[in-house]
């Protein structure tokens, strides 16, 4: 499946350009494309998509500053003419920072890297060394999947719990179930998902984790039990 994304550049020219170069990728889906960032984030309000391409020179707020006020958690692309850029773009977490104008090899490499980090992985691979990047407090993170024993709810938040640690993360569920395995994580109830590796065992309406009850809707009871059942 092609992973989803806008472009944003206030530079029409700069815009048409790069845009004969991103049609040369089948495995990337333009949604839409924008000349500012208060259109793009009223888009995001609606439509859910994987990563951004943002030039660092925007009106009205900056590629930095949009990428602040998100609200849904994607991974960034940066393009800019200053190289001063890179470095704030690298703390902040962001896949790649590339100087303009961008050649289709140079935009290949960030191409690998958001496949690298959005890419769920099937569960036959059996990659135990598969890893899902975020940012928390500011700072990026990478925890390794297998290592994650539930996700909670908080309102425009997930917590990630994991065997030694919790992180507080800007995501909706949604959003953040389709970075994981496929099977390997399911939905129990609105406000949980939990990975079925970690699943001690349950009842009519409970999940029991190690060191927490966890309640069980009975609108996700079925396919609860169904793939739940693949690990026993």
């Amino acid at each position: 499946m092609p992973l989803k994304y806008i472009y944003i550049d206030s530079n029409p020219v700069d815009r048409l350009h790069f845009c004969q170069t991103l049609k040369r990728f089948d495995n990337l889906k333009l949604m839409a494309e924008f000349s500012d960032a208060v259109n793009a984030s009223e888009f995001l309000n609606y439509n859910e998509i994987d990563f951004a391409i943002i030039s660092s020179d925007l009106p009205v707020y900056d590629g930095f500053e949009f990428s602040d006020q998100l609200k849904q958690k994607i991974e960034i692309v940066m393009l800019t003419k200053n190289p001063q850029d890179a470095i704030k773009a690298f703390e902040e977490g962001f896949v790649d920072c590339i100087q303009k104008p961008v050649s289709y090899e140079r935009f290949k490499k960030t191409v690998d890297k958001l496949v690298k980090r959005i890419t769920p992985v099937n569960l036959s691979e059996k990659k135990e060394d598969y890893f899902i990047h975020f940012k928390c407090n500011l700072k990026s993170e990478k925890v390794l999947v297998n290592n994650i024993k539930w996700i909670e709810a908080m309102g425009d938040y997930v917590k990630i719990v994991t065997q030694n640690k919790s992180y507080v993360v800007l995501s909706s569920m949604k959003a953040f179930i389709s970075r994981l395995p496929e099977n390997q994580f399911v939905r129990i109830h609105k406000s949980y998902i939990v990975n079925l590796k970690k699943v001690i065992n349950h009842d009519s309406n409970k999940v029991f984790m190690d060191g927490k009850l966890l309640p069980l809707s009975r609108n996700q009871k079925l396919t609860f039990k169904k793939n739940f059942a693949k690990y026993q």
